[in-house]
């Protein structure tokens, strides 16, 4: 009886892990990167080959465009020319929850008591869910979930299904960058290996196979249109800093990212109270994640997958060796009644929560007003005005979608692998940063301003002749370069013909 309530109640903690990734992982808001991912993938498809130099700015026109994504934005835009907004949104579910399923598995190969699991996988969905945005990087978490799995079959479960490595590689690499990861993860594993055998002089039956396992699956990361090449661009791309939120360091003693910061604690405990009966490449590789995790925040969602079994696993058998109630001393009927009952409860909040967000944005993507142009990129379509388009970084991808090939962009998502380094740099400025943006207007050979609301850019109304304001609302504002290229527009906006959108702009995407 009493190992049916725990079994039982083991289910109940898994359906609540799978009910908090799927409340956590329904944002229904578009991430400023999506409306490109969309562009490039329906010009791939409709075109039928990949562009390997930039035309949608007039600032890297020509540049090489390394596009490491190219095969995740063809299924973003064929997911979503068949299904619309609902084939994203719940795509996305469904990889988040395919990740957390397979985290599940891994932990059930290991001792486990169901109160642990519950909080070990919670605390790593909360500590990951920032990264579950409609974004390719999506496919680099299934992947490394995938990665994980198959170690853990091999390591704990004596279980050689390594030969799927490759052909996972093979896939990854043309779908996200962050197939990195997944390389670094083997290598890191086969030479914790390796050194084991050389300093420890213990024997490794499985080196051999590690080896040979490596190899392959470091050939089939030049399956992708660029060959080595794209290894040479991300190694050089990556040891460059980013003025980008997520690719920021964690600052340790500050308040951000706290349970991250819970887990990280929790890792290091366990492993300071177990260290003796740990397995080393397990604790080599989530100590190696997690300082890239501190150093770049975006890594944090690969320490949370990787961490998960191994503080779910240590966390009972320290909880069971300090107080003897886990394992040695059993629950009453009573006890196990009552937190299935909570866990149900629980369960029934998130999937209540998640719904909603789903249902209240009718199972759209939802696009803010106050955060993106929607108002003035719709006051330039409508009134056909063309030309280089000066706007912030953030503002790049979603212009594209809506203006190309009218306009041409200044900067956009896409960042090194599209755009020479003194163009990011000139472009990653503050808003009123005022010597910034004099700069960028006199230098760059722009037609038209799109910028957000400053008063740098309020107080140049009227005071240039230069530039001359035509439209504003509560986000963008907009200036023509009086040119020659300019002159119908301009006088036509004289004459106070120019098309202004409706007030009531829609929320919905694109």
């Amino acid at each position: 009886m009493e190992a049916d309530n725990h079994k039982l109640l083991n289910i109940f903690s898994k359906i609540l892990c799978l009910a908090t990734a799927f409340y956590l992982f329904s944002y229904v808001t578009a991430d400023p990167d999506l409306w490109g991912h969309l562009k490039f993938g329906a010009d791939h498809w409709h075109t039928g080959y990949m562009a390997n130099e930039d035309p949608y700015s007039f600032t890297a026109h020509g540049h090489r465009w390394i596009n490491h994504e190219w095969l995740a934005e063809l299924l973003f835009y064929l997911t979503y020319r068949f299904f619309g907004d609902p084939g994203l949104l719940f795509g996305k579910l469904a990889i988040g929850l395919s990740v957390v399923w397979i985290l599940l598995k891994m932990c059930d190969m290991r001792r486990h008591h169901p109160l642990s699991l519950a909080f070990g996988m919670i605390l790593a969905i909360y500590a990951a869910r920032m990264g579950f945005m409609i974004r390719p990087q999506l496919f680099s978490f299934l992947f490394f979930a995938a990665f994980l799995y198959l170690l853990h079959l091999y390591f704990f479960k004596d279980k050689n299904r390594l030969f799927f490595l490759p052909l996972l590689m093979a896939a990854w690499v043309n779908l996200h960058g962050g197939f990195i990861m997944g390389w670094a993860l083997i290598i890191g594993v086969t030479g914790w290996k390796t050194l084991e055998r050389i300093a420890c002089r213990k024997p490794v039956p499985q080196l051999g196979q590690l080896w040979v396992w490596l190899m392959v699956v470091s050939i089939a990361t030049l399956a992708n249109p660029y060959g080595y090449r794209l290894l040479v661009f991300l190694c050089q791309t990556l040891s460059v800093p980013r003025a980008i939120t997520e690719w920021a360091p964690i600052e340790i003693w500050s308040l951000s990212h706290v349970r991250f910061k819970v887990m990280a604690g929790l890792f290091l405990a366990l492993l300071a109270f177990n260290f003796r009966r740990v397995e080393g490449w397990e604790v080599a590789a989530i100590g190696a994640i997690l300082f890239a995790a501190f150093r770049y925040q975006r890594h944090t969602p690969f320490f949370a997958m990787a961490a998960a079994p191994f503080v779910v696993h240590w966390l009972t058998e320290t909880a069971g060796d300090v107080k003897n109630r886990l394992h040695q001393a059993r629950l009453g009927r009573t006890a196990n009644i009552t937190i299935a009952v909570a866990f149900l409860l629980l369960t029934g909040y998130q999937l209540y929560s998640g719904l909603y967000m789903y249902v209240a944005a009718q199972g759209r993507i939802i696009v803010n007003p106050a955060e993106y142009p929607v108002g003035a990129v719709r006051f330039l379509k409508g009134n056909n005005v063309k030309g280089n388009l000066l706007l912030p970084f953030n503002w790049g991808e979603y212009a594209i979608w809506h203006l190309y090939p009218l306009c041409r962009v200044s900067i956009d998502g896409r960042f090194r692998t599209a755009y020479p380094e003194a163009v990011i740099k000139d472009h990653f400025i503050h808003q009123d940063d005022t010597g910034g943006w004099k700069w960028l207007m006199e230098t760059y050979p722009a037609d038209i301003i799109l910028s957000r609301q400053s008063r740098f850019f309020n107080d140049l109304i009227g005071k240039t002749r230069e530039w001359v304001y035509v439209y504003s609302d509560r986000t963008a504002i907009v200036f023509l370069r009086r040119n020659e290229k300019n002159e119908a527009i301009l006088k036509r906006f004289r004459e106070g013909r120019l098309e202004r959108p409706k007030e009531t702009v829609s929320i919905y995407f694109p």
